[in-house]
């Protein structure tokens, strides 16, 4: 079967920078860890624990999700609507309810509040006091499912818990879906949200960073990294075959190229693989042709101690040598975030700052995260996953 160009045209993103692309584009300007005080009074967190979040705060979503709508939905479900709901408009699209719709989404930990309330329920109550309206958006895939109820998608519904890497990979199901002519319009990306149980819980596993003598801050590829800043929001892509978003006159804002998928046998359940070489061959093999005009990386790279050191082996065994290299994570923070959405915004030419945290990178590394106007033709998304998964995926300018 022939399979038919793949087109970006429209975007939506919420997150702890605010809502919409212009607000991410000027925090990745300013460089800076959008990191707030977490909500201890719980009392989950250990007394060294970590203390920053990357949250989104309260957002006006009205303009796309009604407070009807919007009390039947966990946080989650909320941000991907309204991110869903944002996109389809800067698309210029309407209706798209039918079977020709798809959704192809990402999450790494799903509607966590609304699953820790329904866990306290049956702890303190018993099942039979279980909230059957907490149980339908406490799944994973409720958010997927609940873009498809408010827009009247009725074709493939796909969701991704691949942790770090489960964006691209929700991207390029999305493409496939409408490569293959299984969809006509695919809404893809993904979405999080981080609640203090959450938090306390990767803070036991070590994987946040926490104070120390020169802060607690995310330091990709940076000799002083020692865990990453979580986040939680939301991005979500609009994609459509090249032919049918041309003949309507869309603004095509990417082309996705090809992409290719991997796993890292090397890592345990819970923690990054070592097999750089294994992955680097694997990358090579299935797109090298398009490697050699890559200009821009958006890499994975989010302060992990093992998940930089196999990001930037990964890298270099690729490359000889390095295009620039941003690191969003620095800024938005590890899950929700905003890659895909930075790699749109590196082929429109935007403006990115050297987070301050990363003034020291590791020479064992040999990545330094890159300060600067890009300009972009073409852009590998790269995500590396702590229990083995990895992806990568090209973006072109239109």
């Amino acid at each position: 079967m022939t399979r038919r160009e793949v087109v970006v045209t429209g975007v939506g993103c919420l997150g702890p920078w605010g809502i919409g692309m212009p607000a991410l584009a000027a925090a990745l300007r300013r460089g800076e860890p959008l990191g707030t005080p977490v909500d201890r009074s719980a009392g989950y967190h250990r007394d060294n624990a970590a203390t920053l979040v990357a949250a989104c705060g309260p957002l006006d979503l009205s303009p796309w999700l009604s407070p009807q709508a919007a009390r039947r939905m966990s946080d989650v479900s909320q941000y991907a609507v309204a991110a869903a709901r944002m996109a389809l408009q800067d698309a210029g699209l309407g209706q798209v309810h039918g079977e020709r719709t798809a959704v192809a989404l990402a999450t790494a930990f799903g509607p966590g509040a609304f699953t820790e309330q329904l866990a306290r329920q049956i702890l303190e109550k018993g099942g039979k006091a279980a909230s059957p309206f907490l149980f339908t958006d406490c799944v994973a895939n409720a958010a997927a499912g609940q873009i498809a109820i408010d827009l009247g998608a009725r074709g493939p519904n796909t969701t991704i818990c691949q942790r770090e890497a489960g964006p691209l990979l929700a991207l390029l199901q999305g493409a496939d879906d409408i490569a293959l002519d299984r969809a006509d319009v695919c809404l893809t990306g993904s979405v999080d949200e981080m609640r203090a149980l959450s938090h306390a819980i990767l803070d036991r596993f070590r994987a946040l960073a926490r104070p120390g003598g020169d802060g607690e801050l995310p330091r990709p590829f940076d000799r002083r990294r020692r865990g990453v800043l979580v986040g939680e929001g939301a991005q979500v892509l609009v994609l459509e075959a090249e032919t049918t978003a041309r003949a309507r006159g869309a603004k095509v804002l990417a082309r996705v190229g090809p992409g290719a998928r991997a796993f890292d046998p090397s890592a345990g359940r819970a923690g990054f693989g070592r097999d750089a070489d294994g992955l680097a061959a694997t990358l090579q093999a299935r797109l090298a042709p398009a490697l050699a005009e890559v200009s821009t990386i958006v890499s994975t790279a989010s302060g992990a101690r093992q998940g930089d050191a196999l990001e930037a082996g990964v890298l270099r065994r690729t490359f000889a040598a390095l295009p620039p290299v941003l690191v969003p994570k620095a800024v938005h923070g590890e899950y929700g975030g905003g890659t895909l959405a930075t790699a749109l915004l590196a082929l429109a030419g935007s403006e990115f700052a050297r987070p301050a945290a990363c003034s020291q990178p590791d020479p064992e590394l040999g990545v330094v995260p890159f300060a600067g106007r890009v300009h972009a033709g073409r852009v590998l998304c790269s995500a590396l996953a702590a229990g083995g998964a990895a992806a990568w995926a090209v973006l072109e300018a239109p």
